[in-house]
């Protein structure tokens, strides 16, 4: 059996970096410890730690090395690359003792190891950051009474409810559909038994607004539970916060009552001493097309918003990216704002925090002012970050088991909303958590109820739920379809997608204004195919290629004009900080509608990239301006997050593969708003739903045994 040595290891490095089985980097930072340590299996420790950062894991847990194989090679490649050098179970174990007598592992060296977890020093000091942030800023904060406030910010709109009660009528009635009317509109917990008979018939009888208030009054508030009252009152009463929900649980909604809220407790406190003091807000949001949602939520949301407009006009509703707001410095992973030198605002909202990985998470709280409230929005059951960690995971890992909220904030909770929280342990936001008082979970969704199979389907894959994953296929749900057979040339999903994107592609010939290329923007996202992978059949790259060879054929693109056709939609791959374009903003190829206006229709017009900016704002590009860019009529799941679409076709591959897990499929069905059409056999379908993706870190150990 050949000695391993530091020499020998470097070159089976090698070679599985040229082979494409580990990352130069990785290869390239063992080289590096190698200068230091002359013991390989500490160099071999920090291959492996950096390799496993780039599969999203910020340490590597020392105890499970024996568990799964190095690098995730198969038993061939393991026999082929490191047998030679019987690299097994007990010379894995002895790396342990290595770590611990080296001179790169440690506080000031590159690695560390803590309680049996090894760690690249920067993540080790990005994770004991947030887990020091979030000790302190989940402390209670003393408020003036705020009972009659939020109760004014819930009070029932008795208009709105009659109307979706006509609407419900004009549809026909079903036993049980008014009970379960009343259930849903008047928040009656789903735990009590009640006797709904007297409620059912005040319903049937109702006829106007007032009737409905009757009807209102014959519960009790505390057979009744607002989630987003609850979570209102919670994120009010801490410096740091978080509101998860599923799709349509109200979670733009939420905040935007909590901002109302907070707004009207700053203009109080402050009404004699500083009459003038306006309550600093951001918005912000990983990626510039989530920032752009965020505004257009934000602006509905305050549009129905039951408050006077001079509160209104202090709630901004415009949102920005993360970098924006921290202050990009070109060529340097530092930003312009930071400890030293913090942001200048008093309540920061950061949503789809499921997206930002462990180095940004540190960097944009580290700029957070003391005296500052920060509030994440986000679901806990999306996929992770693209980069290393899965912090609000980590953060909201109590959300689904523990003891519940504190009774201290029970009580509180109960005296704000008169909801008998107490009776709720199963359904509170619950954490075992030393933030647990601090997290608040949306349990409603308004956009999909018992009729819907987009939120019956997401919420069995989100269980992992195989029996009733199988069942909801049966239902008849008319909103999504399960397509088991895959065309080998992918016809009748090409076909699904031409007809999905005719309507914007039929109105790119009628672009002259800017108001046109807003409609065309809209048009195309209302409808996206997803698929998990970029390479192979199923792979965005090959359907791209497809689908674009059709439409040409069809007549409804013009390849003949190059690359930059009309009406092409691309995606930026990679940050374009300068020109505010981020990876996986989304741009039309279009005419440019100033030089329309000046040219005859005869003439070869220019062409522009449009993009709906964060801010709102409508912007275009020429080509040759930007950075890297995709064809995106199929885009990967990853890359969607962040996004809604009326109508989402996904195509999962034929064969599993380890990308394929139940986050990423809830995540995919979840981007459907109206309709769901999935392209799988159920055999892959229930693999990805039995498998969860894990990410090894230490944060929610932290957050637990605090």
């Amino acid at each position: 059996m050949a000695q391993l040595t530091c020499q020998s290891l470097i070159q089976q490095l090698a070679t599985l970096s040229k082979a494409g089985k580990i990352r130069p980097l990785d290869y390239q930072f063992a080289r590096f410890i190698a200068q230091f340590e002359p013991e390989p299996l500490v160099v071999l420790a920090a291959a492996l730690v950096s390799y496993q950062s780039g599969q999203g894991d910020v340490c590597v847990w020392l105890d499970n090395l024996t568990k799964q194989p190095m690098f995730e090679l198969s038993d061939y490649e393991q026999a082929q690359y490191f047998d030679q050098f019987s690299i097994t179970v007990p010379i894995l174990k002895q790396m342990k003792l290595a770590l611990s007598s080296s001179t790169v592992q440690g506080q000031q060296a590159p690695l560390i190891v803590d309680q049996q977890r090894l760690y690249l020093q920067r993540y080790w000091n990005d994770e004991q950051f947030i887990y020091a942030f979030l000790a302190e800023r989940s402390q209670w904060i003393e408020l003036p009474p705020i009972a009659s406030l939020v109760n004014d910010l819930f009070a029932p709109d008795f208009d709105f409810i009659i109307a979706k009660l006509d609407k419900l009528r004009s549809n026909g009635l079903n036993e049980g559909d008014l009970s379960q009317f009343g259930r849903d509109f008047f928040n009656l917990r789903q735990d009590i038994t009640l006797d709904t008979s007297a409620l059912e018939q005040a319903l049937s009888a109702a006829k106007t607004a007032r009737d409905i208030q009757a009807a209102h009054q014959l519960i009790k508030p505390a057979d009744c539970v607002n989630w987003q009252q609850i979570a209102v009152s919670v994120a009010s009463s801490r410096g740091f916060s978080v509101i998860s929900g599923g799709p349509g649980t109200g979670k733009t909604t939420t905040v935007t009552k909590l901002l109302a809220l907070l707004v009207q407790l700053h203009s109080q406190t402050h009404s004699q001493n500083k009459p003038d003091s306006v309550l600093n807000i951001e918005l912000v949001a990983p990626t510039g097309k989530a920032a752009a949602r965020l505004t257009e939520s934000i602006t509905g949301a305050l549009a129905d918003l039951n408050v006077p407009q001079a509160i209104k006009s202090l709630i901004p509703n415009q949102a920005s990216t993360i970098h924006r707001l921290l202050g990009v410095i070109p060529k340097r992973v530092s930003f312009k704002h930071n400890r030293e030198n913090p942001l200048h605002l008093d309540v920061l909202i950061v949503d789809e925090a499921s997206m930002i990985d462990i180095s940004l998470m540190a960097k944009l709280l580290e700029a957070v002012p003391t005296n500052a409230k920060i509030i994440f929005l986000g679901d806990k059951d999306q996929l992770a970050s693209v980069e290393a960690g899965a912090v609000f995971a980590d953060i909201c890992q109590g959300l689904s088991a523990g003891p519940g909220y504190s009774n201290e904030l029970n009580q509180w909770l109960t005296q704000i909303t008169g909801s008998d929280l107490s009776q709720l342990a199963p359904l509170v936001a619950q954490s075992a958590s030393s933030i647990g008082d601090s997290l608040c979970l949306l349990q409603k969704s308004y956009r999909f109820g018992q009729y819907s199979g987009i939120g019956q389907l997401a919420s069995a894959v989100n269980n992992g739920d195989i029996a009733r994953l199988n069942k909801v296929w049966q239902q008849g749900f008319s909103d999504i379809g399960l397509h088991r057979v895959i065309d080998q040339d992918l016809s009748i999903i090409t076909q699904m997608v031409i007809n999905g994107y005719q309507p914007y592609l039929k109105d790119v010939a009628n672009v002259k204004t800017i108001d046109d290329v807003a409609r065309v923007l809209e048009l195309f996202n209302q409808f996206q195919l997803l698929s998990p992978l970029r390479k192979g059949k199923t792979g965005i790259e090959q359907l791209n290629h497809q689908i674009e060879s059709r439409l040409n054929h069809f007549g409804l693109i013009n390849l003949e004009q190059g690359t930059w056709y009309s009406g092409r939609p691309i995606m930026i791959q990679e940050n374009d900080h300068q020109q505010q374009l981020f990876n996986g903003d989304i741009g039309m190829v279009l005419p440019d509608v100033i030089s329309t206006q000046e040219q005859s229709s005869s003439a070869e017009l220019p062409l522009r990239v449009y993009f709906k900016m964060a801010n709102g704002e409508i912007k275009s590009f020429l080509p040759s301006r930007l950075p890297r860019v995709d064809t995106v009529y199929a885009m990967t799941i990853h890359k969607s997050q962040g996004s809604e679409f009326n109508h989402v076709v996904m195509v999962l591959p034929q064969h599993w593969g380890q990308l394929l897990t139940k986050e990423l499929i809830y995540t995919g069905i979840t981007r459907a708003k109206s309709r769901y059409d999935l392209f799988a056999s159920l055999e892959v379908l229930e693999k990805s739903t039995k498998c969860q993706t894990k990410r090894s870190s230490g944060l929610a150990k932290l957050l637990t045994t605090a």
